[in-house]
């Protein structure tokens, strides 16, 4: 249930606010001599999100995480482990160019516009490798948020509770007032509601059908459809 009561949104960056650029996945691989179809790879990244998941839930660091990511994004789309492993490096390459999470949906930057006129402030807490800022810039959305809390310049990561008190601190908001989104239950849902915060899970392709821990949406313009509702 979405509260009356929110002054503030927390969005998780990858696959909430930015989506991973599929095709240009496909482009890294194609200049390997390797060929997948961008639309495969879209099809099979919930198993992608899982093992990341799992890595975090047993410890592992973001890189080793983003790093298996990928690996199974790859074999799950049909490529073979070793031509799969032969791509983690340029595809990482790729990423520190320019953040390979970089799609913008359509309707975001209209939610986000919505959001603020109906009272909501904004701000970015995600698990990323210090570059947010460029990144929101290149597409667009460098003015959209009032503060963007980093991983790996805060030397702490979801689903750390200690990164969603950070943001709430930083904009002097209590936890009890924000609600914050993002894409994995385990990192994104448990880690807000352990500090403290509301939390929803953005699903876009209902890769967590049974999830039951917060509210699911399809994308943050629904979300913030649902804040208003609830406000009228």
């Amino acid at each position: 249930m979405i509260g009356a009561d929110l002054t503030t949104l927390l969005l998780d960056a990858g696959n909430t606010v930015v989506f991973l650029d599929m095709d240009a996945v496909a482009g890294v691989a194609k200049s390997a001599g390797v060929h997948v179809a961008a639309e495969h790879l879209l099809a099979v990244e919930g198993a992608a999100k899982r093992r990341y998941e799992a890595s975090l839930g047993a410890g592992g660091s973001h890189a080793s995480g983003w790093r298996l990511y990928f690996s199974t994004l790859l074999v799950e789309a049909g490529v073979e482990a070793g031509p799969a492993g032969r791509l983690i490096d340029p595809l990482r390459a790729a990423h520190e160019e320019l953040n390979l999470w970089r799609r913008v949906p359509a309707d975001l930057p209209d939610a986000l516009t919505e959001a603020r006129a109906i009272g909501l402030r904004l701000g970015i807490v995600s698990n990323s490798e210090g570059r947010l800022e460029e990144l929101f810039a290149h597409v667009g959305l460098g003015d959209a948020f009032e503060v963007i809390v980093d991983s790996s310049i805060e030397g702490v990561r979801k689903p750390d509770p200690e990164i969603f008190r950070r943001a709430t601190e930083r904009m002097n908001v209590p936890p009890a007032e924000a609600i914050y989104a993002g894409d994995i239950p385990s990192v994104d849902v448990d880690g807000a509601l352990g500090a403290g915060l509301s939390a929803a899970l953005i699903d876009p392709r209902d890769f967590y059908p049974d999830h039951v821990g917060s509210p699911r949406f399809a994308s943050v313009a629904e979300l913030v459809r649902a804040i208003r509702r609830a406000r009228r």
